[in-house]
């Protein structure tokens, strides 16, 4: 089962956007609802990283595999704990508008999840309650960020 989280669009260009969305460690600037990002493994070719937020008042935290890929301008998530362990996630980058602007498209690839615990538990529960808010509120809060930027720049 594949779920497109989340579409945003971010008034900066493909490669800027890239350069905040891939420093993980910093997205507590960013992004208010997450509480921390650490790194606990460091290898050649990806990250594992421990990642804590809020959903709304509930602490949420979670192991993921992590790899930036600056040629696909893409970033590549597996879940490695909890309840969503094996889900697959991609941060596609794609230019619009000529190149000024980033389209970010969030998908989720919930099949194993759906192997585990069936396909109403993980589309309806983990993935209607849990991971469309979040992602949603994740790129929103870029796309924000990226929408006072763009404001406060010299004309």
């Amino acid at each position: 089962m594949d779920l497109i989280s989340h579409i945003a669009e971010m008034t900066a260009p493909p490669a800027e956007v890239f350069t905040v969305v891939s420093d993980l460690a910093a997205w507590p600037r960013y992004l208010p609802h997450y509480r921390w990002i650490r790194v606990t493994e460091n290898h050649p070719d990806h990250q594992v990283m421990r990642m804590a937020c809020y959903h709304g008042w509930i602490p949420v935290d979670w192991l993921t595999r992590f790899h930036a890929d600056s040629a696909t301008k893409e970033l590549h998530f597996e879940h490695q704990n909890a309840l969503t362990r094996g889900m697959r996630v991609v941060w596609r980058l794609e230019p619009i508008r000529d190149g000024a602007a980033t389209r970010v498209t969030i998908r989720h690839d919930m099949g194993p999840v759906a192997q585990r615990w069936g396909d109403f538990m993980s589309e309806r529960i983990f993935g209607r309650f849990f991971i469309h808010p979040m992602a949603a509120r994740t790129l929103e809060s870029f796309a924000e960020h990226f929408r006072r930027k763009a404001a406060s720049a010299p004309p």
